[in-house]
């Protein structure tokens, strides 16, 4: 065979397996109104069981799973015919959670895809557990801080007494800024990096994390005993698959800024900032109101575009309540380059063509489906299934019973295997001995493990007949008699006895009307289904659905 018609054959061979996938996939496993559910939509939610596949258990998970999706379908149908497609406010949320959609597709593949360990990583991280540091820091607020400290350290000052007064830190400044021993992995990835880096003695430059700005001091090392690699790895690889995520994801935000290039023009913000009322102490203040004219000036630039006043306004609205101290430039900027990061990010997302692939595309249409339901179910559902007071207060009338709080006592016992132990046991205890050390000691059932603590009995408690019955006979902290129980013999006490009370009204209504309002809402709900099932006719493909989220095509 020729290389140009093996290549065909590979090509139609590879074609025909990509077909036959997207045509199960597209197969129609329910029909709802006229709309469609396929393989694919169900098989993107369903969660398989740890069950056997071909098990009952295995198909009657299914046929929940795929019922849920019905019946959202169904309010969702109801939903649009409704008109709530066209409502500003669930449009406007769907917008927000197809950005979401983005984000988490473009972090699944540029972080969670590429965090798996390496076996690199795993010899790297295991040899960097055997040195211990001891170090020192001072924690400040800002940048500018860090380097004035740093500089005061130059300058002959005292690394202990500048971490007693500027540490922000409490739990080493008091202590000259001293952290211990400490060994790697114990640190957030920043510091632990920087300490590491260090000679003993050495000081570090300001190094930023998420608590602030540290000044480090490596004070000394040591070496530490390690298990061998084998015996660690599975440790290792769950703390790297932790840590390597977030890794992964600072580096790849700080690249994306970088190549933002995000600048915010001085004068722009000076302008104004100075037209910025005062706020309260601990408050950031409000944005000052501004003519068109200023808010069409350029306050940030950055690599491909800028960014206006009224549109930075509008984002500090809507994400951070309309606050903003805009005299604050470093916190100015942790907040614009947050919004603009998220912008980018998007577009990153969409350079890929991520809202472009099957699997976004049905994920973002259940998220529309999802709020469309929750929109018919909250009006036809929830806002009809109020409970009075005076319902409430009927249901108690009528089912007083269920509020009687029953008498409890609190109980302490002995149990042993003979009556000869048990008697012996009685007489040690009349003569004082500790009835928790003794239990502890004697006991043959679980209760040796709480010093003969058996808790609060009722009257007729199922798992502590004998003893529940004496319970509430015997004088307070006197001795019972020894007694026949299922595990041998046994010595009790009481220590506490509460009567058995009628709970008033007032301290069940809450609850009372809690279990009204949800036995009236899965009422009011089955009614809307039964309804909805009547106008919009539900067709399912049982034989198909046999066989989805298994792989095999029926």
């Amino acid at each position: 065979m020729s290389s140009r018609r093996f290549l065909a054959a590979v090509l139609v061979m590879l074609s025909a397996c990509g077909l036959w996938t997207c045509g199960r996939q597209g197969r129609v496993l329910a029909k709802v109104g006229g709309q469609n559910i396929t393989v694919a939509d169900f098989e993107d939610v369903f969660r398989p069981q740890p069950v056997p596949a071909d098990s009952a258990a295995a198909q009657e998970h299914k046929k929940k799973t795929l019922d849920q999706m019905v019946e959202q379908r169904l309010l969702a149908l109801e939903a649009l015919e409704r008109g709530a497609g066209k409502d500003p406010g669930l449009v406007e949320k769907h917008e927000e959670m197809k950005k979401n959609i983005l984000l988490g597709q473009l972090y699944k593949i540029e972080i969670l895809d590429k965090a798996k360990p390496t076996e690199s990583e795993i010899r790297s991280f295991y040899k960097k557990l055997g040195a211990e540091a001891k170090a020192s820091h001072i924690l400040v607020k800002t940048e500018d801080e860090a380097k004035e400290v740093v500089a005061q350290l130059k300058s002959g000052a005292s690394f202990e007494d500048l971490a007693r007064q500027r540490s922000l830190d409490p739990g080493s400044a008091q202590q000259g800024g001293s952290l211990g021993w400490f060994g790697w992995g114990r640190m957030v990835e920043e510091f632990q990096k920087a300490a590491f880096a260090l000679k003993p003695g050495q000081v570090s430059k300001p190094v930023e994390t998420g608590f602030g700005f540290h000044v480090i001091r490596l004070d000394s090392t040591r070496p530490k005993e390690l298990q061998p690699l084998e015996q660690m790895r599975e440790r290792i690889e769950q703390q790297l698959s932790q840590t390597k995520p977030r890794e992964l994801a600072n580096s790849y935000l700080k690249a994306l800024r970088k190549r933002a290039g995000i600048r915010i023009q001085e004068k722009t913000l000076a302008a104004i900032a100075e037209k910025q009322q005062p706020s309260m102490p601990g408050m950031p203040p409000p944005l000052p109101e501004l003519p068109p004219d200023e808010l069409k000036a350029v306050l940030v630039k950055f690599n491909g575009g800028t960014w206006t006043v009224g549109q930075f306004f509008d984002q500090a609205r809507k994400l951070m309540g309309g606050m903003a101290d805009l005299r604050n430039r470093d916190m100015l900027q942790k907040q614009v380059d947050a919004i603009l990061t998220n912008e980018f990010l998007l577009m990153t997302a969409k350079s890929k063509g991520l809202d472009r692939r099957p699997q976004v595309k049905r994920q973002m249409e259940r998220a529309w489906h999802e709020l469309l339901a929750s929109e018919i179910y909250r009006e036809e559902v929830q806002e009809k299934s109020g409970v009075t007071q005076e319902e409430a207060r009927e249901h108690y009338r009528k089912n007083k019973k269920e509020f009687y709080q029953q008498p409890v006592a609190k109980t302490h016992i002995i149990v042993v295997k003979t009556k000869a132990e048990a008697d012996e046991v009685y007489d040690l205890l009349n003569r004082g001995a500790d009835f928790a050390t003794l239990a502890r000691e004697r006991s043959i059932d679980w209760t040796r493990s709480t010093g003969g603590a058996l808790g609060m009995l009722d009257p007729k408690d199922p798992n502590f007949p004998e003893a529940s019955a004496r319970a509430f006979t015997m004088p307070l902290n006197q001795l019972s008699r020894p007694f026949k129980c299922k595990d041998g013999y046994a010595v009790l006490r009481v220590s506490q006895r509460n009567p058995g009370l009628q709970r008033p009204f007032e301290q069940v209504q809450t609850e009372i009307e809690s279990a009204l309002r949800q036995a009236k809402e899965e009422a009011g709900y089955h009614e809307l289904l039964t309804g909805l099932k009547g106008k919009y006719p539900v067709e399912i493909d049982q034989a198909l659905l046999a066989s989805a989220g298994t792989g095999k095509q029926q």
